[in-house]
């Protein structure tokens, strides 16, 4: 049996969610995580049917698209939002005759997620503390969607730390900086926290 690795992250091209041409950028981070998604699946993991940011010529473009047509809102997208829209622009790009070539799955578990990432799938994750009722507390974001690409399991005492894409961060100043990587202690943020696997048969 292959023992885990204490840390791993995925190859993932960043997003911006404030970059130039976002239409909508304070509603868009689950268009911008979406549109990640969908570009590490055509690029990294070769699915060429799969429409990624060069079929619409640009990142932002992509995002714009997606807020459009697959479930972005001025208050944010839900997280069954995001799966209808997630299944709505794979069911349009991917051919399939008795049965979907993909899946989309619910959960909330450190191991599921690390089982994903391990099979080089990246999971996109909601943090909500608004809908979740949870008033009291310190999270990493209130209402939030970003990338799941790595975790790291090398302080036991600390616990679980998610390594994900943040779509980047706007500044009181109307300048922003580029979607980056950060890491999110797992434990903490786990009662407000959504996951959401995506698995492509290849």
């Amino acid at each position: 049996m292959k023992e885990k690795q204490p840390e791993i992250r995925l190859d993932v091209e960043p997003y911006t969610q404030w970059e130039p041409g976002v239409s909508s950028p304070g509603s868009a981070c689950g268009p911008a995580t979406m549109a990640a998604l969908m570009e590490y699946w055509h690029t990294r993991r070769g699915c060429s049917l799969i429409p990624g940011a060069g079929y619409f010529h640009s990142k932002a473009a992509h995002i714009n698209y997606i807020y459009s047509h697959h479930g972005g809102t001025p208050w944010g997208m839900s997280a069954r939002g995001f799966v209808k829209g997630l299944q709505d622009y794979l069911g349009a790009a991917l051919p399939h005759e008795n049965r979907k070539p993909f899946s989309v799955s619910l959960f909330n578990h450190m191991q599921r997620y690390q089982a994903e990432i391990d099979a080089k799938r990246p999971v996109a994750l909601k943090f909500d503390r608004w809908f979740s009722l949870r008033w009291r507390g310190r999270y990493a974001y209130d209402y939030h969607w970003v990338l799941g690409t790595g975790y790291d399991m090398t302080d036991k005492a600390a616990g679980p730390v998610l390594i994900v894409q943040d779509n980047g961060i706007r500044h009181k100043n109307g300048g922003f900086t580029p979607g980056r990587e950060r890491r999110i202690p797992f434990l903490p943020n786990q009662s407000i926290l959504t996951m959401v696997a995506l698995h492509i048969d290849l």
